[in-house]
């Protein structure tokens, strides 16, 4: 007669264990991976740390910078906008009116319009100061020269009808003579080209003026940039100011002089 032990294997009642060698290796392998996640685990924290809280952009912190001005704004003001040839102007006043200036180094006429979009104004300047049209000339942005020309004259259309939008007249400064030692990167045909459609554009304009022969006894410091632009709109500023006396005679009513209850 068979008889069947009511014993429970071995096997099912001891499951395999870990003898303590191999516990060791388990335990030093869980302490030596917990320091690796944590490190992960700070880098990329770090790294959508970083992302989430990028530096500003050039153009975000000159946005911020401006409206702090515009805030402090009480009274008439001036506007400038434009490229370089605005930004490295460091006058704060003209024509006795506080400027506030908008320039934005290597802007094009199209990132003008742009910028001008996002200011918020706290009332319409006297005038707005445009000087704009050398970085469209970049030989980088079009194949040949007539291809920069057109798209200056629809960005510029533009922006005119922004600043006209804006203010009570706009003065345009005719754009620097580009030097020939930068034509390889700068195209001087261009540069004739856009200032002549500036120009013509402008004059079309009723409360539009054209400030000519902007910079031409100014030296160049590069062939592009002028080696002094407080005297370089110094010199235009009389016909800046004539502009802004003589469209301030047609607002008042006959009878009243310029100036009539200013200081």
């Amino acid at each position: 007669m068979t008889h069947f032990s009511l014993a429970r294997s071995p096997d099912r009642e001891n499951p395999i264990r870990p003898d303590g060698a191999s516990a060791r290796r388990w335990l030093l392998a869980l302490l030596a991976t917990v320091p690796l996640a944590l490190v992960l685990g700070s880098v990329a924290g770090f790294t959508i740390g970083r992302f989430a809280t990028a530096a500003p952009s050039y153009r975000d912190q000159r946005l911020a910078q401006i409206s702090g001005d515009l805030r402090r704004v009480d009274g008439d003001y001036l506007l400038a906008l434009g490229d370089s040839h605005v930004a490295r102007w460091h006058a704060r006043e003209l024509c006795g009116l506080p400027l506030i200036n908008a320039g934005l180094h290597g802007a094009t006429t199209a990132d003008a319009d742009a910028f001008l979009a996002r200011l918020s104004l706290p009332h319409p300047p006297r005038a707005i100061i445009l000087t704009v049209g050398t970085n469209d000339t970049n030989r980088k942005r079009f194949r040949e020269p007539p291809e920069a020309v057109i798209r200056f004259r629809h960005a510029f259309r533009a922006l005119l009808r922004h600043v006209i939008g804006r203010s009570e007249l706009v003065l345009v400064a005719t754009l620097p003579r580009i030097e020939a030692s930068q034509d390889a990167v700068f195209s001087t045909q261009a540069a004739a080209d856009i200032t002549a459609s500036a120009e013509a554009a402008c004059r079309k304009e009723a409360t539009c003026r054209v400030a000519d022969r902007f910079g031409d006894a100014i030296p160049r410091m590069d062939g592009l940039h002028l080696a002094d632009y407080e005297r370089a709109y110094r010199e235009i500023a009389p016909a800046i100011c004539g502009a802004i006396a003589g469209h301030l005679t047609e607002d008042l009513p006959p009878g009243q002089n310029v100036g009539a209850g200013r200081p």
